[in-house]
């Protein structure tokens, strides 16, 4: 067995732990969650979330974040009143619609590009 094959049993050993199964199934759900803040919030005040209004957790709802705006599921704004707002864009509502059967209503978002 070579070292990075026993590295990755050990790997593995750990991860097989509660505690960090735990740990994986939020990193992995957790995105997910957020996209459905963001557009749920944004069709109550048919305008874009400011981001103090997000209740992100440290490192994990940052990271989820920049995941979202890299995939293009969400857009960040520039408003008056916050340093940034978010908004769904029409691939995030169409994400959603695709598990719920319907994604939340309210503006499109803006046009990317």
């Amino acid at each position: 067995m070579t070292q990075d094959e026993r590295v990755r049993a050990a790997e593995d050993v750990l991860a097989a732990t509660g505690p960090l199964r735990n740990l994986s199934d939020e990193v992995r759900s957790y995105p997910l969650r957020l996209l459905r803040i963001v557009a749920e919030q944004y069709a109550t005040r048919n305008a874009p979330v400011s981001d103090h209004l997000l209740r992100l957790p440290p490192y994990l709802g940052e990271t989820a974040l920049r995941g979202l705006l890299e995939g293009g599921f969400i857009e960040r704004l520039s408003p008056e009143r916050a340093v940034y707002a978010y908004a769904p864009t029409p691939e995030g509502l169409a994400l959603l619609a695709s598990l719920e059967g319907d994604a939340p209503k309210g503006r499109k978002g803006r046009k990317r590009g």
